[in-house]
């Protein structure tokens, strides 16, 4: 998709402090005034409402309710391909293949490639050492894939269904969903069939943190007191809190290490689309969750069809898809549409890949970020949310139309999570625009 350009300019004689918001689409950044920013979503594989197996370019490729996603620092994503019984491989380069599993054909088998397969995988997690742990739902495992596509079963005994704290194979859950990695290699499991939380470390020993086993409910509490419905998705911050969809309550709960449990947004059993504050907010069965750089989680909320955003506040907002309205529309915020999404993943950039799972595809949706103009004696200092190693271009032009872009400074490497550049804007030059560059 070709980027769409929204300028704004940098006025003669600008107030102290005067802030601005910055838009990314497309890798490029523009500055606009008094214009919010909105996020584009678009097409990345698959094709709407046609199920199959295919593997190959993304635009011929096929899913059968992709689900779960997990994406590497290199942008490759991988599909939980959950009626496809398998797991998918979507190269940054745009090509699908089959990581592990046999299409069509559901089993436990431990082995490499289509050797091992699998029976209605859902979510996928990212280790440090780039082991993907995959549950493997219609098995009742935490199965373990390397890059390679090596198959082991982590916890569990496929075909049994339990509640057992136990290590490896004499542990036992109830229809799996959700899981998260720590930076320690502690997995986070929703066993959504139990109610529980889950917690499993790198020699498949399984405790549970939150939750009473085949109690359902929404009580907030520490442990065993606390209770779930149905959790799904469950993402972890930078402080170690573990969020959790709690579907079937209609809500999103925080989970402290401790298994300290409390309502962070939502209203248990009551459901809706209203954007707001903590339990003002209403989500209908939201489905996978992630969190990025800066602690913001990010929702699929999947029987309203729209993306949802929480900030450290609680604060709920609707970032793309129009609340009831299914559909499988490319476009911008509440344009686009989706039906049924299920999978999320974030890449270092804070971009977004959806695995919308009615719709048989996986989207991209590009996400804003915000920054600042400020005026510092002599100088315009343009600064924007960066990631570390990331590489960014500012330039700056004269006129909306005809005038060429120049490149405003050297390249700017960010070290840290905010990238800066000084313009010696002279009082008399008039206008100015602004936009700042992604580089590969």
């Amino acid at each position: 998709m070709s980027a769409r350009t929204f300028f704004c300019p940098a006025l003669k004689k600008p107030s102290p402090l005067k802030r601005w918001r910055l838009l990314i689409l497309s890798g490029l950044l523009l500055l606009p005034f008094e214009t919010s920013a909105q996020q584009a979503v678009t097409t990345l594989a698959g094709s709407v409402f046609i199920t199959g197996s295919v593997d190959g370019p993304a635009t011929n490729a096929l899913f059968n309710d992709p689900a779960g996603l997990a994406i590497d620092a290199n942008g490759n994503i991988y599909v939980a391909d959950s009626q496809n019984h398998t797991l998918r491989k979507l190269s940054a380069g745009g090509i699908v293949t089959t990581l592990a599993g046999k299409a069509g054909q559901f089993g436990s088998a431990n082995g490499t490639g289509t050797n091992a397969s699998f029976n209605t995988p859902s979510g996928i997690a990212l280790g440090g050492d780039s082991t993907l742990y995959v549950t493997d739902t219609g098995n009742h495992t935490i199965r373990r894939v390397t890059t390679n596509g090596v198959v082991s079963t982590l916890a569990g005994f496929a075909g049994q269904s339990g509640i057992t704290n136990a290590t490896g194979s004499l542990a036992r859950f109830n229809t799996p969903l959700g899981i998260a990695v720590d930076q320690s290699g502690i997995l986070y499991v929703a066993d959504s069939g139990n109610h529980t939380i889950r917690k499993v470390t790198s020699a498949g020993v399984v405790t549970k943190l939150a939750g009473s086993a085949e109690v359902w409910g929404s009580t907030d509490g520490t442990g065993g007191a606390a209770l779930f419905n149905g959790p799904v998705g469950i993402a972890i911050d930078s402080k170690q809190n573990i969020y959790v969809s709690d579907s079937n309550n209609q809500t999103i709960r925080k989970v402290t290490t401790a298994g300290v449990v409390t309502t962070w947004a939502g209203q248990a059993g009551v459901d809706g689309a209203t954007d707001g504050i903590g339990s003002a907010a209403l989500f209908s069965k939201p489905a996978e969750l992630k969190i990025d750089r800066n602690d913001n989680l990010f929702v699929l909320d999947s029987f309203n069809h729209t993306i949802r955003r929480i900030t450290t506040n609680a604060v709920v907002t609707t970032l793309a898809g129009l609340p009831g309205n299914g559909g499988a529309t490319d476009g911008f915020a509440g344009a686009a549409r989706f039906f049924n999404p299920y999978g999320l993943a974030i890449d270092r950039n804070g971009n977004l890949r959806v695995s919308d799972t009615y719709n048989q595809t996986i989207r991209f949706v590009y996400q804003p970020i915000t920054a600042s103009l400020v005026r510092d004696g002599g100088n315009l200092i343009i600064s924007w949310q960066a990631a570390a190693g990331n590489k960014y271009q500012v330039q700056s032009k004269q006129e909306t139309d005809g005038a060429a872009w120049q490149n405003l400074g050297a390249i700017v490497t960010a070290t840290n999570s905010v990238g800066t550049q000084a313009d010696n804007l002279p009082p008399a030059l008039g206008q100015r625009f602004y936009r700042v560059m992604l580089l590969p």
